[in-house]
């Protein structure tokens, strides 16, 4: 889909057959793809509409309109069987809410570490002239919402690898100047740079008791991956384990499609975790796979086997419900050829499904 179409089917001013005209040749190539699928049963069990086709939209549209109204979040959680979920809204590092217990919250650093002045400032001190304003701003925000927050999420592996070196601040100090000055930097001295200010804020979190949570893996849009940075992920991963053996990491996606080596690192490291948010999505089957795998593999424990990471919270529901045929699918079929036994399965569905991300993240 180009860039024109995505701005004119996210238009209002659009109306919603027209917009169906322009998505209707897309669909037809994906709609068996996991995120087609996804979709599907969210507008089957949320409106009724057994399938998106044209004589569906205007039914589509109202009940759309329809549902979102004042406790929608809620409805959808409930319906899902979902207690609740962990966001990190866009365009700040946290956002404080009403509703607090019900999405519990990340810190955002990937502003932090890629130096976004002007949206991370809100007037903190009158002028960053130097790293040390910038280190005050980030002590700033750890400050004010460590407390309240769960976890801190770093989604930087779209723009670079996750080889973050130990630098110290007397190197990183001219260079930070040098780009505050509004001069070029070198692809090296924004790396230094960054990974400064990335191990800077893992100390802070796990000073905390924050995990750090990664995007691994697969990324979104279009016409856009760097497969290479993609496939270093798990073994830049594992040295990430290795520099900070006091921090929690919490590696997001299976790495897909780099997931198995993403099993021999949560085996081998103590404080590596792994999230299965998006991978149902990505490539169901593939997930039952590393499920598998990961069972006989690794220990239970580590690993939290679904997260939504939908923009809008009603494909939740079509989401889960992919994620638990998958679950229930890898068990099933580790009990067929007996590896586990049925009272195992058990066990490890209540294990993985919840109880693992109720004390990883210390959720009461």
């Amino acid at each position: 889909m180009s860039q024109k179409e995505i701005e004119l089917i996210s238009s209002q001013k659009i109306l919603p057959l027209d917009k169906w005209r322009i998505i209707q040749p897309y669909w037809n190539q994906i709609k068996y793809t996991g995120y087609g699928q996804v979709f599907q049963h969210t507008i089957n069990d949320l409106y009724g509409i057994s399938e998106l086709q044209e004589k569906s939209i205007l039914e589509l549209q109202e009940k759309y309109v329809s549902y979102r109204k004042e406790g929608f979040y809620k409805e959808t959680l409930k319906r899902a069987n979902i207690k609740g979920c962990i966001v990190n809204p866009p365009g700040r590092p946290f956002k404080e809410t009403e509703l607090p217990s019900l999405l519990y919250q990340d810190i955002d650093a990937m502003g932090m570490i890629r130096m976004d002045f002007e949206r991370l400032n809100e007037n903190i001190i009158p002028q960053i002239t130097e790293l040390s304003d910038w280190l005050e701003i980030i002590n700033w925000w750890f400050g004010k919402y460590a407390d309240n927050a769960v976890g801190v999420k770093i989604g930087i592996a779209y723009f670079r690898r996750l080889d973050f070196n130990k630098t110290n601040i007397e190197i990183a100090n001219p260079i930070f100047s040098k780009k505050v000055e509004g001069k070029k930097l070198s692809e090296t001295e924004e790396k230094t740079l960054q990974d400064f200010l990335f191990w800077y804020v893992i100390d802070l979190a796990t000073k905390n008791k924050l995990p750090v949570k990664f995007h691994t893996g697969h990324q979104a849009m279009n016409n856009f991956m760097n497969l290479e940075n993609i496939m270093f992920n798990p073994s830049d991963c594992a040295n990430l384990c290795r520099l900070s053996p006091d921090t929690k990491f919490i590696f997001f996606h299976i790495s897909y499609p780099y997931y198995e080596p993403m099993i021999s690192l949560t085996k081998h490291y103590s404080n590596a975790i792994i999230d299965m948010c998006w991978s149902w999505t990505c490539n169901p089957i593939a997930s039952i796979d590393f499920l598998k795998k990961y069972i006989v593999t690794s220990p239970i424990n580590k690993i939290m086997v679904f997260g939504g990471d939908d923009l809008y919270i009603e494909n939740l529901i079509g989401h889960a419900k992919i994620a638990r045929k998958g679950i229930s699918k890898a068990l099933s079929e580790l009990v067929d050829d007996k590896w586990i036994t049925e009272n195992d399965a058990y066990e490890i569905a209540d294990t993985i499904m919840w109880k693992n991300a109720k004390e990883i993240y210390e959720i009461k």
